[in-house]
């Protein structure tokens, strides 16, 4: 067989086998009366063998899966959220109406959601160049256009992996988060965890119980913030790829424990506006007694405006990260900490500042430092029980903030720049039977809110809380 036919083949499988996954699972969302339906549909699809037989001996395997989950969520107050309100992070800061009686952020929302269902689809079995082949790709339907869900890409990558190597190609999961805390809420204990899928090129090198991890990453869905917002140029200009170096080491008895340091450095400006002045040679005139004009010289006018000129400013933080993950039985332990610099684009609350301008009109930054630390606590299979406790805390600077010309100070954060520390309690309980898992959480978040200082500190003046109260429904293959 031809590597043309070879990958026609692997294309018209894996394209069959999809939209089979796609047809199944709109099936199952109908009516039951359609049941039957459904099973004459797999009945009469035609048997597809799982290999496909490579030239050089190989295999290729394709094996889809996903689920159909629902939300219901209840929220206390208005929180600073996305994805329709089910990526939720904290309460928002009180906001008292003119005669200040009524805080206009205390206002409760309920709502319920089946966008984060999900389909995917594993490839495996391939050999090149005396390596394991794989890929996957992933989507679930929380992108938006307007009031519109749509398809979005979650991951999407292929790996090579030999005895002791592997390069990982595409989009997945950013290595600063290695395991993910076990809570219902669709924001996996964010702003505490750093939550990224990231475009990447990750090389990991294993010996032993020892792995050691390189990674080069870029910004799309998950981007930093600066002058203009939030965007990924502010890596693209910067040339550089955000950098992960890591290492941990997990035994046999489930225990792992592991270290890492993300590096990043962004371009905030590429451009700032400088005063000109024009010179220009006009005539010098007086009025003759009859009125007309009489030129006696001439005079020089000059005039200032503003252009715009290439600036050349960096901005790099690092940011070390350590954790804890063991598993015994039923019973599961993650703890996790971190020590921020600009960790917008891991969506947590944290940013950067302008502290100083050059001779040459460009700008020194520093980061926004914070301390994060999560445990997050699971026991049980059929039934599941879950405790996740976390904790935040902004540092502020070490350089005080500059103001520009409208005494607005040049402080860039990811939510809200007037946080002291965040906690929260997250108590959850699951039952899980076959494909289908019913649970139920509890989320008590408290903010302490201030006043920041030059520094971009904040000494809490009050607290903020919000109690959510998640149901989920699940059903996967």
């Amino acid at each position: 067989m031809t590597i043309h036919r070879s990958l026609s083949v692997l294309i018209k499988q894996m394209m069959k086998r999809f939209f089979l996954t796609v047809a199944t699972v709109l099936s199952l969302c109908t009516l039951s009366a359609q049941d039957t339906v459904v099973a004459k549909v797999i009945a009469e699809e035609p048997s597809t063998p799982d290999l496909v037989k490579e030239k050089n001996g190989g295999k290729v395997k394709f094996k889809p899966y996903g689920f159909v989950r629902n939300y219901f969520y209840y929220d206390s107050r208005q929180n600073i959220q996305s994805v329709a309100g089910l990526y939720n992070q904290i309460p928002k800061d009180e906001a008292w109406n003119e005669t200040h009686d009524e805080d206009l952020n205390d206002v409760s929302t309920a709502t319920f959601l089946a966008i984060t269902s999900r389909l995917g689809l594993d490839v495996s079995g391939v050999r090149v160049l005396n390596a394991d082949l794989s890929a996957k790709i992933e989507t679930d339907f929380c992108g938006f256009a307007s009031s519109t869900t749509m398809l979005r890409i979650r991951q999407a990558y292929m790996k090579l992996k030999w005895e002791h190597h592997s390069l990982l190609a595409g989009q997945t999961w950013h290595p600063i988060s290695g395991t993910l805390p076990d809570v219902l809420g669709l924001a996996s204990g964010s702003p505490f965890e750093p939550f990224s899928r990231s475009p990447q090129l990750r090389y990991d090198y294993t010996v032993a119980k020892m792995r050691f991890t390189l990674a080069t990453l870029w910004q799309l869905q998950y981007k930093s913030v600066g002058p203009n917002g939030k965007t990924e140029d502010y890596l693209n200009k910067g040339i550089l790829p955000e950098i992960f170096v890591g290492m941990d080491y997990a035994n046999e008895k489930g225990f792992q424990i592991g270290a890492g340091l993300d590096m990043i450095r962004l371009r905030p400006r590429t451009t700032m506006d400088c005063e000109y002045t024009t010179i220009s040679t006009v005539p010098d005139t007086l009025f003759n007694e009859d009125n007309s004009i009489k030129e006696i010289g001439t005079r020089q006018d000059t005039t200032k405006a503003t252009t715009k000129r290439i600036v050349k400013e960096y901005a790099f933080s690092v940011s070390p990260i350590l954790f804890i993950n063991y598993k015994h039985d039923l019973f599961v332990l993650n703890w996790k900490a971190l020590f921020g610099q600009n960790t917008a684009h891991l969506n947590m609350m944290s940013g950067l500042g302008a502290t100083a301008i050059n001779e040459d009109g460009s700008m020194e930054y520093k980061p926004l430092r914070n301390f994060t630390t999560y445990i997050d606590l699971s026991y049980g299979k059929k039934w599941k029980v879950n405790l996740f406790g976390g904790f935040f805390k902004n540092l502020g600077m070490t350089d005080a903030v500059i103001e520009n010309n409208k005494k607005e100070k040049l402080l860039y954060v990811n939510g809200a720049s007037n946080i002291d520390y965040i906690w929260r309690v997250c108590p959850a309980i699951s039952y899980n039977i076959n494909k289908f898992t019913v649970g139920a959480e509890y989320e008590l978040t408290t903010v302490g809110y201030g006043k920041p200082d030059e520094f971009g500190r904040v000494e809490a003046e009050r607290d903020v809380m919000n109690n959510r109260v998640c149901v989920m429904f699940k059903f996967a293959w």
